[in-house]
């Protein structure tokens, strides 16, 4: 099974607030689990190994692991918890299978089906930024209108995602997410400089650049032209627009300039290119 295969099928989703009864004792689960401490802190044990747990840390445990709580619950203690398996197949069951302790665990309870390599193991992650998702998971099943299930199911797909999503990009810091969000939406103006950049978020070119490198593996200005060219190789494909337009279209000042840095990074010319690739997407 792969990952673009995964259409969760869900079958409990709640917030958990300071009253919480969970079971102290070391728990199997029978499907897929989610644990997201939005605000909580404490430790998870999986399998035997010890994981410190923050606001905003999401914990995935594939089913037949054991695991245990060790939090601390106080008024502000909040836990969304998902049971979910990765496909439908076992969709007829609806309602939560439940856990079991090492010594009651009955295999024969458990969906049985491929699951991707990326999502068999255990897997902890600070992911501040799926908190609304599965809120809206967790509200979905409170209210159950309309289509609940499928767009939960869309949902946790997300979240999984991201998950799964190489530590170099899911670990970059929001000062360089915010930086590549500040060249998405300015993109478009041709004399952008690492300066202009720099200023807009109070930082040394210098040390911003060193940032941006560090997390991306590209200097800024280097981001800023693998940006560009990425829009520009859509719209080779996808419109009629001629170069020159198109040059225009991301920024860049010339339609000269603009060829040059495409064969040079690319290794065709843009007609080159547009001939060659939508031959073969078409």
């Amino acid at each position: 099974m792969e990952l673009f295969e995964l259409n969760p099928h869900i079958r409990y989703a709640r917030v958990h607030k300071s009253a919480f009864n969970y079971r102290k004792d070391i728990s199997v689960c029978y499907d897929c689990r989610l644990f997201y401490f939005e605000t909580a802190s404490g430790r998870i044990t999986i399998n035997g190994v010890k994981y410190n747990v923050s606001s905003g840390t999401a914990v995935y445990v594939p089913p037949a692991q054991e695991y245990r709580f060790d939090v601390t619950f106080d008024s502000d203690t909040k836990i969304i918890i998902l049971d979910f398996d990765l496909v439908t197949t076992f969709s007829h069951l609806t309602s939560s299978i439940g856990t079991a302790t090492p010594t009651t665990f009955d295999k024969n309870r458990m969906p049985s089906y491929p699951i991707p390599s990326e999502l068999s193991k255990p897997i902890v992650k600070f992911l501040p930024n799926v908190a609304s998702n599965l809120n809206a998971c967790a509200e979905n099943f409170v209210f159950k209108d309309g289509p609940y299930k499928e767009r939960s199911s869309a949902l946790l797909k997300l979240c999984l995602l991201e998950l799964v999503a190489p530590l170099e990009i899911s670990a970059r810091s929001a000062l360089c997410k915010k930086v590549v969000e500040y060249v998405s939406k300015n993109y478009k103006i041709s004399t952008l400089t690492n300066e202009e950049i720099a200023s807009a978020f109070n930082y040394h070119p210098y040390h911003l650049n060193r940032i941006i490198k560090q997390e991306t593996g590209k200097s800024l200005k280097n981001y800023i032209t693998y940006y560009r060219l990425q829009l520009a190789k859509n719209l080779l494909l996808t419109t009629t627009s001629n170069v020159s337009q198109i040059a225009s279209e991301v920024g860049f000042c010339t339609p000269a300039y603009f060829i040059k840095t495409f064969r040079e990074k690319i290794g065709l010319t843009p007609k080159e290119y547009r001939r060659l690739q939508r031959h073969t997407e078409i």
